[in-house]
């Protein structure tokens, strides 16, 4: 009987959390005036269930692996516990939910979000998907599903009829519809509907289940569920399983759950493959597998217009769905604030009136819209009262295909009823079960089943019957606890029955506790026998039966047998209120007894061992038995170590060694081998017993007793050769020496197979040897091993296990309990080999390079040596290739037995590897086996030596492709979190803190969210970046500094004081553009709150009395704040993250309080577009904000969608952007009053939409729309500028780079038509559609038959410029030239010229050169000649140039070439651009102070061209914070008041994007140069400034934000992996060479912003502070880009001895380090703060601090050596060596006082390692293993002087006399690697007398010339000639 765990009275944990749960809470919720007063009555129907659950609580318990703990899920009425933990003390709840109605299910259940949509279509058949995978809880209710998982999301999905079941599937659910009785009634006439439906997603629909029969005539039917009879039992995830049960025919049956193909959902919906539908339907079918009468169910094709949400949708419901969710899911995020989600109310779908949901412990609001029901219209019919009318079938996404049925059970015989409880268990051969329990028949059906070899489908086997009440699987255990029908819990393995249980703890009056056991201690029985009985009682023979007698009393189990089941079970509760009536909850190795009180105990078994060893010898046994065998064995294993009511001081091993002698056939109780056992068990040195003490003094008696008892013969050589005294000899006597020998029993289990037990426990010894921590275990499981050997006469195993333990030598010569009739009915198999297998011998084989034998292992016991031989084999073999694995491993197996799959495949580490090198080979396959740090650890010295070797070896340079944990293995944590941090998703960077909303102060000036961390590395040496947010500041009032002069009144000087306010205004304005560059993409909003948007403060204090000035006493322009505003609210928007989470909710959740739309809001949209968030955004969203007819919102949200899906044609996208171009839409459409501002955003959103793609049709209406007419009437008459201008722009981007490209746009003339709208001439006849529309002229413009240049230039030249980027077409270029002469100057306007310079500046793009001569190229002779010259030549009669023309023609040339240099070198720093620009600013700012300059130019020309030459300046060094730059900003911002009525809002607005470009997203950003870029950039930063705030005449303001999407985020960032701290790190950066220059490398210090990749070849950590990190182009290239897309942060790892840059700048520091390094005989003390600055491992200071500090005299020595062992290990980067330098160091000192075979074979193996590759560095010392080796030949020699035949005697006879003589003989040979002793035997002794002779007859052993000269000595010494 096997006793359980002390039973402990259970309780759920959920009951009492419940009970002090508040319920349900009712939300008090503002009513919508859009709910439907029906909805709620609906909804109240349909609340009603069928089927109430009578049972008031029920709780289910599972294991969760991820966490490693026992979850439960407790239900109640309408509540739901989610608790996990371990035991009730520790257990902590997870989510508590209460529902509107009553639960009528809560199980736990896995989604899966596919990555992409193509894993969501994939061919598989099963349910597998690729995805993030989202656990939680389902809760299902009458009405609805509820889906809360651990990530905090959930899900409310609305069923469209009454639920009787839900059943977890792999990744989904499945539900079982209840059939009415009306239904049922009605089948005979109407077509049935599906019964069986899954979900796959919450966001899915749920779709009709098929079936797929197997058998019978309907072998390949596929048809729908529709059966009623059907119902679901079981169902399973892995495998994929469900059992049904028939009512019909009462048979239960096994369908495999798989995903359903195509052309079955086509089959079974009755349509083609082409989707269409037959005119006929099609014909019922009967039930899959079964034969059914027409009143059963049919099958056939089914439609549900109730079940498709839209009648739009295609024939088959698709997956993506789940993006646009029906109206009937709800999904909400768990942190939306109540007020933040009411806006939800306002979408069509129709909310609930009664909202609750309690949830604990998440105090948060939850959102009430998300928590409302949301049926719609069609789902509002209750589906079992309504016959579905014909529409469009559901695809099904799953299939059942039938595997088994139990027709064979029942056949004859009436029904045996539903099952009651169904589970899957395994065998302790891992043998699978499907069990269900027939309540009606108390049986328990066990169904074994395997998969086929192929692993493609499961085969089963027959049922086999248990009897039983009720049964639970134990996992753990791979067992089964059974109630059988007497009420007595019964344990098996599959169909194997172990014993009975007995539980104590439970109350006596229950019979399976009857019986009167000894008193039992808390924790369970050990042991099978009591201490108190002899040896000899305590081995009970094994021939019985395993099964003791059952402890109930005979009358009760016969009457029990006699009675009903039912009548049985009401006598048992009366008359045994405790009798055991349930299992419940089985987890791991528990479970719960119920009692037929009601009573719970929870209780548990123990564990099938505890020993590692044991478990190790366990596992070997059973993998070579076969598998009925083997099983046995572990089940009489497992009786006898945990029978109840036995107390034993027994170890596990000794019963081990006992059970399986038993088991053997030995005779136990007479083995001297399990006596020994006995006496080390036992507390005194004798068992027997003794004859009562005559004397208290003792006699000779006692003494010869005392010496002749088998405890003094293990004990006495030990001691009497540890205290050098010489050994007591008993004297002889023949009752003490006496002893019989015991016979065995051939008939015992295991006997036959006693040399496979041997061979297997022999592999798991040599495994075992492997393993540090079972280095104590050896000993014992050698002398079990050489018992065996010497009764199977195994001699090369004896001597094996001799050499090992050389204390086996005087082992007693006993006689053997087999004889060799015996011997002969053993079966030998095949594996079993002559010579034992060493793990050590064969890895020094292997190092010395010989040819090594085939090592067998065990798959999943011997991994150790499975893995350490392939790794060896790869060491040695250095051929860059994949080994043959079946050349150096043989795997074992029991006859007709399919061992589990352990095949290793190394493709992996070997693919393309042949230039890898050995290290790195190594650490990809130590990666691939598993192996660890900590692993590696624990193999002892010689063995772990080569493995740590190609560590240290790998960790410089590491390949770039290996794994995480490879990174992890080698020491170098910065490339394991680089590689981490690429397969996990991005979130916030370390620098960069959300802030609540809440804490914004109303002055808050939205910069407050900078990365300071980088800025303070960055800009360390002075305030620039306080300055910069002085400079940006809008959300403050200015100060007015201004005197009143006497004269002036006080009306007057307040007048004063507002225009110059006003003025300020005006700067101020402008402030956002720049702001909005400034912390471009630096906050992560929280998602519960609003985005916070600084004020636009346009008011001002006087100090000192702070009066606040107002515009109010002054005349202002009408509405000069409304595009101030719009840049204020994109400023506000563009500070969000591209990584941070936004979602529509959150959209619609910041619109303003007063749901009235604002200009802020607007460019908040728009800024959302910009960094790719309003992609996001609802439709249903996006045309309520059009539908409010806001003209900035428009512009805002059209740019913003646009840019957010640039590139991609989108056709949601182009519909939405034509409605706003009247060229886009057909002649007859209606027209519509779009304003002018929209119009020209959508012109350039559908630029934006084509980017790149050469679309025929829309580059012809954008050229057309370059040339618009004004008209037709009012319309087209204002701002037409804008208009074209947008529609060049827009044509730039479609035919960006594609000018020369000809192919289907020939036609159209594009260049000539673009050249003609350049340079003007008369109109060309309107064509088309723009013929009938601008017939009718324009009412306001008369512009004759001219082109209008004025109009028309801008947009032309800028679109030829980007047709033809990049072309380097000679022709365009040319038409690009400024005019040579004054002539055809006077024909072109100045700021025309600067168009010109810039767009041939984007043709010839290879020739712009960053120099001041480049420039001068583009400026005509004669420009050069008269500009700024006037004074030169106005005494010349014969001058009659304007002198105005040609220095304005200058000045704009001059501003378009530094603005084509600008847009190639933006972002770049570079130097010669700097310099180049600088200088012409610095001439600009000095013609503005030259009266003679401003008179020949105007200061409006050079102010104009001034700022777009700084702005050029800043492109060029965005990002780098350049102070001289900053400098010139702050001066050109001073300039406010009167006397600079010539800087205009434009001017300021200039000076603030500089500003902002300069410091690019707080120091993160710069800008890109590709082409999509460089088309951004010509629209932000296109060089015509407006006037006024509401100027949108040439250039539409909001254009200049479209720098975004220049932007580009190139930081990197080192930060310490040790201290996650960022720092100062050298990079070298090596440029790709170039058809103009070569290479180039250079050194910057990181934290920088990095040239373009594409112009770079290498980015390294160099130095010597750090360990190095390389990126080169053609290896590791993505890796860098991915650190450039997400935070930039690269973590590096500092070197020991090193301090940080930071800490030590100059090196000063690490200098002394160097010394102290250098210093080799300084160390001898090693001071802990010394330590300090090689490593920061608290390890290494803690054994500094333990193990170096010296306390007295004679500890000098200890930490002297100590100290200089951690010396060398922490200054060469190699601390894991310190635990390996002890190691050696103790094997030498241990050498004096005795050798040990262990400690040899690692001194031999680190000895082989290094002779073999001693070309290469060490990691130990040279002198460490020679001075062991020398010390061991020393006391070899010694011990040979003094001992000089005991070789000789061993080669002879294999004895051994003494003590010393065994242990050094045994080391002797392990450390020579002599052969056996029979080699030797019959040779030749006149082969001794010359050594050659010698050497050449015995050469063929392998040994070494020393080995055989040792050898021949020795024997030479014997034998004398």
């Amino acid at each position: 009987m096997i006793g359980a765990y002390q039973a402990q009275e259970f309780e759920p944990y959920g009951r009492g959390h419940v009970a002090a749960h508040p319920g349900k809470v009712q939300l008090q919720i503002k009513k919508s005036s859009t709910l439907e007063h029906g909805i709620p009555l609906v909804k109240a129907i349909k609340d009603i269930s069928l089927h109430e659950n009578s049972k008031k609580e029920h709780w289910h318990k599972r294991k969760n692996v991820t966490n490693n703990c026992i979850e439960e899920l407790y239900i109640k009425e309408s509540t739901v516990v989610w608790s996990r933990g371990g035991n009730e003390e520790s257990r902590k709840v997870i989510k508590t939910v209460t529902v509107d109605s009553a639960v009528q299910q809560a199980l736990w259940c896995t989604f899966t979000l596919p990555d992409s949509l193509s894993d969501v279509e994939q061919k598989s058949n099963t349910l597998d998907m690729i995805g993030h995978k989202e656990h939680g809880i389902c809760i299902v209710e009458s009405g609805c599903v509820n889906v809360f998982t651990d990530e905090g999301k959930d899900y409310i999905s609305t069923l469209p009829f009454q639920v009787s079941g839900a059943w977890v599937i792999k990744n989904g659910l499945m539900f079982e519809r209840t059939v009415t009785h009306r239904e049922m009634a009605n089948s005979k006439r109407v077509t049935p509907l599906p019964v069986l439906f899954t979900m796959l997603h919450p966001l899915d629909e749920l779709a009709p289940v098929i079936s797929k029969s197997t058998g019978g005539m309907n072998a390949s039917k596929v048809q729908f569920v529709t059966s009623h009879s059907h119902q679901i039992v079981f169902t399973s995830e892995d495998p994929s399983l469900a059992v049904l049960y028939d009512t019909v025919h009462g048979v239960h049956s096994i369908w495999k759950i798989r995903r359903a193909k195509l052309e079955e959902g086509f089959s079974a919906s009755g349509m083609d493959l082409m989707g269409s539908l037959p005119v006929q339907s099609a014909a019922t079918t009967p039930l899959p597998g079964h034969s059914h009468s027409s009143s059963s169910s049919s099958l056939s094709r089914v439609t549900f217009s109730s079940l498709s949400p839209s009648s739009s949708m295609s024939p088959f419901r698709s997956h993506p769905s789940r993006v646009n969710s029906p109206a009937s899911r709800s999904i909400s995020s768990p942190s939306l604030t109540q007020s933040a989600s009411l806006n939800q109310m306002q979408s069509p779908s129709v909310a609930s009136n009664s909202l609750y949901r309690f949830q604990t412990p998440s105090p948060g609001v939850r959102s009430p819209a998300c928590l409302s029901r949301t049926p719609v219209t069609h789902n509002t019919t209750l589906w079992n009262d309504t016959c579905a009318e014909a529409g469009e079938p559901l695809t099904p996404d799953v299939c059942l295909e039938q595997v088994w049925t139990d027709l064979g059970i029942t056949g004859g015989r009436r029904h045996s009823g539903r099952a009651s409880k169904v589970f899957i268990t395994t065998d302790l051969r891992e043998q699978q079960y499907l069990c269900y329990l027939i309540p009606t028949e108390k049986q328990l059906r066990c169904l074994k089943f395997e998969e086929s070899n192929d692993r493609s489908q499961l085969i089963f086997g027959t049922a086999l019957t248990i009897p039983a009440r009720d049964a639970g699987p134990l996992e753990t255990l791979n067992m089964m606890v059974v109630l059988d029908p007497g009420s007595n819990l019964v344990l098996y393995t599959g169909t194997t029955q172990v014993n009975s249980i007995h539980v104590p703890g439970i109350p006596l009056a229950t019979p399976s506790t009857s019986l009167s056991y000894p008193p039992v201690p808390d924790s369970p029985a050990r042991g099978p026998f009591s201490s108190s009985r002899p040896p000899s009682a305590m081995d009970t023979g094994f021939e019985e039966e395993v099964n003791l007698l059952s402890p109930v009393p005979t009358e009760f189990n016969e009457s029990s047998q006699l009675l009903d089941g039912s009548l049985a079970e009401e006598l048992s509760s009366w008359q045994f209120p405790s009798i055991i009536a349930g299992i419940k909850d089985p987890v791991e190795n528990q479970f719960t007894v119920e009692l037929a009180n009601g009573q719970l105990f929870h209780t548990g078994l123990p564990d099938l061992a505890e020993s590692p060893l044991v478990r190790l010898c366990l596992k070997a046994v059973s993998q070579v038995l076969p598998r009925d065998v083997g099983i046995q064995v572990l089940v009489k294993w497992y009786a006898v170590r945990n029978a109840a009511g036995i107390v034993s001081s027994q170890s596990e091993w000794t019963k081990f060694v006992k059970c399986m002698f038993n088991l053997m056939g030995y005779d136990a109780g007479k083995l001297a081998l399990t006596k020994k056992y006995n006496m080390d068990s036992s507390a005194s040195p004798v068992m027997t017993t003794k004859k009562a003490r005559t004397s208290d003094h003792g006699t000779e008696e006692d003494w010869q007793y005392l010496l002749s008892s088998d405890h003094h013969k293990l004990s006495q050589n030990t001691h009497s050769y540890s205290l050098g005294v010489e050994e007591a000899i008993p004297l002889q006597s023949p009752s003490l020496s006496c002893h019989t020998v015991g016979t065995a029993d051939v008939q015992a289990l295991l006997f036959s197979h006693i040399p496979a037990v041997m061979f297997a426990l022999h592999l798991a010894y040599e495994n075992a040897k492997l393993n540090r921590l079972l280095s104590e275990e050896l000993k014992s499981i050698a002398t079990v091993l050489h018992q065996l050997s010497r009764d199977l006469k195994c001699e090369a195993y004896i001597d094996h296990y001799c050499r090992d333990f050389p204390h086996l030598f005087n082992v007693l010569q006993e006689r053997s309990q087999f004889s060799s009739e015996n011997l002969q009915k053993m079966h030998r198999p095949h594996f079993f080999s002559v010579n034992p297998p060493s793990i050590y011998r064969w890895l020094y084989q292997v190092l010395k390079g010989a040819e090594p034998d085939v090592f067998p292992y065990l798959p999943n016991v011997t991994l150790s040596v499975r893995n350490i031989v392939i790794l060896f084999t790869v060491l040695c073999t250095n051929s860059g290739q994949e080994p043959d694995k079946e050349k150096y491993l043989k795997k074992i197996a029991a006859a007709g037995h399919r061992p589990t799959s352990t095949n290793v495949s190394l493709s992996k580490s070997f693919a393309g590897s042949s230039q890898a090198s050995i290290s790195t080979n190594i650490l990809q396959l130590m990666t691939e086996l598993g192996i660890t740090f900590e692993s590696i650890e624990n193999l002892l010295l010689g063995v772990a030596l080569p493995l740590r070797e190609a560590i240290y070896h790998g960790r410089e340079t590491p390949p770039s492709t290996l794994p995480e944990e490879a990174y992890q293995l080698i020491g170098r944590e910065d490339l394991a979190k680089q590689v981490h941090c690429e397969h996990t998703p991005y979130t916030a960077p370390p620098g960069s803190h959300e802030t609540s909303a809440k804490n914004v102060r109303e002055d808050e000036d939205g910069m407050n969210n900078l990365d300071k961390e980088l800025l303070r590395l960055r800009f360390n040496e002075d305030h620039r970046i306080q300055e910069v947010r002085k400079l940006l500041r809008s959300s403050k009032p200015v100060k007015i500094m201004l005197t009143q002069k006497p004269e002036v009144s006080d009306h007057d000087f307040i007048e004063e004081q507002s225009r110059h306010l006003y003025s300020i205004c005006i700067r101020t304005m402008a402030l956002p553009l720049g702001r909005g560059m400034f912390t471009l993409s630096t906050y992560h909003p929280v998602v519960t709150e609003t985005l916070p948007i600084p004020k636009l403060c346009l008011t001002g204090r006087v100090p000192p009395r702070n009066t606040t000035i107002d515009l109010s006493h002054i005349e202002t322009p009408a509405n000069m704040n409304v595009w101030p505003q719009f840049h204020n609210g994109v400023a506000a928007g563009l500070k969000i993250a591209n990584s941070s989470q936004v979602d529509s909710t959150w959209i619609i959740y910041n619109k303003p309080k007063s749901n009235e739309l604002t200009n802020e809001h607007a460019g908040f949209l728009m800024a959302l577009g910009l960094n790719g968030h309003l992609s996001n955004l609802a439709t249903m969203n996006v045309h309520d904000y059009l539908c409010r007819g806001h003209d900035m919102t428009g512009v805002g949200l059209l740019l913003g969608i646009a840019a957010a899906k640039r590139g991609t044609m989108d056709h949601a996208t182009v519909r939405l952007l034509s409605i706003h171009i009247a060229a886009m839409l057909p002649p007859t459409s209606t027209e519509l009053d779009v304003p002018h501002v929209v119009q020209v955003s959508a012109i350039l959103g559908m630029g934006l939409v084509y980017q790149g793609t050469a679309h025929r049709h829309v580059a012809e209406v954008l050229l057309a729309e370059i040339g618009r007419p004004p008209g037709p009437e009012m319309d087209n008459a204002t701002d037409r500028e804008s208009y074209s201008l947008a529609s060049g722009l827009a044509l730039g981007m479609v035919m960006l780079g594609r000018g020369s490209e000809t192919l289907g746009l020939s036609d159209l003339n594009m260049a000539d038509q673009l050249y003609h709208f350049m340079v003007g001439g008369h109109k060309r006849p309107m064509t088309g559609l723009n013929k009938e529309r601008y017939k009718s002229p324009s009412y306001q413009i008369k512009e004759g038959d001219a082109v209008n240049v004025n109009v028309t230039s801008p947009g032309a030249t800028l679109a030829l410029g980007m047709m033809f980027f990049k072309s380097n077409n000679s022709a365009v270029a040319q038409w690009l030239m400024a005019p040579d002469t004054q002539f055809l100057l006077d024909f072109v306007r100045p700021d025309f010229l600067m168009l010109r310079v810039i767009s041939q500046g984007l043709v010839l793009w290879d020739s712009v050169l960053p120099s001041k001569l480049w420039i001068e190229q583009n400026i005509p002779q004669v420009i050069k000649m008269y500009a700024f010259n006037r004074d030169k030549y106005q005494n010349d009669p014969t001058c009659d140039t304007d002198f105005e023309t040609m220095s304005q023609a200058y000045c704009n040339i001059v501003a378009g070439g530094c603005m084509a240099i600008a847009l190639k070198f933006a972002g770049s720093a570079n130097q010669e651009a700097f310099e180049c620009l600088l200088d012409y600013a610095k001439v600009f700012i000095q013609y503005l102070n030259t009266a003679s300059s401003i008179e020949q130019a105007g200061k409006s020309s050079l102010e104009s061209c001034l700022i777009v030459v700084v702005l050029s300046l800043a492109m060029v060094m965005a990002g780098t914070g350049h102070l001289e730059v900053l400098r010139i900003c702050r001066l050109l911002r001073t300039r406010v008041g009167p006397s600079y009525n010539y800087v205009l809002y434009g001017s300021h607005m200039a000076v603030s994007m500089a500003v902002g470009l300069l410091f690019l997203g707080g120091g993160r950003y710069t800008l890109s140069t590709k082409p999509e870029a460089v088309a951004a950039m010509l629209c932000a930063f296109f060089p015509k400034f407006p006037n006024h705030s509401n100027d949108n005449r040439y250039h539409l303001q909001a254009f200049r934000h479209l720098y975004v999407l220049a932007a580009d985020s190139r930081i990197l960032i080192p930060r310490d992996v040790d201290t996650g701290c960022p720092s100062y790190v050298p990079l070298q950066i090596t440029v790709k060479p170039s058809s103009s220059c070569p290479p180039k490398e250079y050194q910057v210090m990181a934290p920088c912003l990095l040239p373009e990749l594409n112009q770079l070849q290498q980015v390294v950590v160099t130095g010597e502070r750090y360990w190095p990190v390389s990126f080169c182009a053609d290896q590791n290239w993505n890796k860098l880009q991915h650190i450039l897309s997400t935070s930039g942060t690269l973590y590096v790892k500092q070197r020991a001895g090193h301090l940080t840059y930071m800490e030590d700048p100059k090196g000063y520091h690490s200098l002394l380090a160097k010394s102290f390094v250098s210093d080799k005989g300084g160390h001898q003390r090693v001071q802990p703060e010394v330590i300090k600055s090689f490593t920061s491992d608290a390890r290494i200071l803690s054994f500094t601090e333990s193990f170096c500090k010296e306390h007295s005299d004679q500890e000098y020595p200890q930490t002297s050596m100590l100290s200089s062992l951690l010396h060398e290990c922490v200054t060469q980067e190699k601390p894991e060596m310190l635990s390996m330098y002890i190691e050696l160091h103790q094997i030498i000192g241990s050498l004096s006082q005795g050798l040990d075979s262990m400690k040899c074979w690692q001194v031999k193996l680190a000895l082989a390692l290094y002779r073999r590759f001693g070309s290469e560095r060490r990691l130990l010392a040279t002198e460490f293993l020679l001075a062991a080796e020398s010390k061991i030949n020393v006391i070899f020699e010694e011990w040979l002087k003094g001992h000089p035949s005991s070789v000789a005697k061993y080669f002879s006879s294999h004895q051994c006399d003494e003590f010393v003589d065994a242990t050094f003989l045994g080391t002797f040979l392990v450390w020579h690697d002599l052969p056996l002793p029979g080699y030797f035997q019959n040779q030749d002794l006149k082969a001794l007398q010359e050594f050659p002779q010698f050497y050449s007859e015995y050469k063929q052993t392998g040994l070494s010339i020393g080995s055989l000269l040792k050898l021949f000595n020795v024997l030479r010494g014997c034998h004398p000639s």
